[in-house]
């Protein structure tokens, strides 16, 4: 999956440290929730090998290069624009 544009989003450069095989620069969205909360947004395009293997329901992997995991969420979104509401299945 790659980082695309989207429409309110602004390029957030890679660090300087690191070479492009490390990391890439990214469009991101920097807002405040209505929960009060900062949040960034980014959008994934997946490749078609992606589209193959979600189809097949293989998962989704985030790498998040960190001391600590932070809060987020990964989602769709419906025809509306409105996210699609994933129910744990357990």
């Amino acid at each position: 999956m790659r980082p695309i544009e989207f429409e309110g989003s602004s390029e957030v450069q890679k660090p300087e440290d690191m070479t492009d095989e490390q990391c890439l620069s990214i469009w991101a969205f920097n807002g405040v929730d209505d929960q009060g909360l900062p949040f960034y947004l980014t959008a994934w395009k997946p490749s078609f090998e992606d589209l193959q293997a979600m189809n097949r329901g293989e998962p989704i992997w985030v790498k998040t290069i960190t001391n600590g995991l932070p809060p987020m969420s990964i989602f769709t979104v419906n025809a509306a624009g409105e996210m699609n509401d994933a129910k744990l299945e357990g």
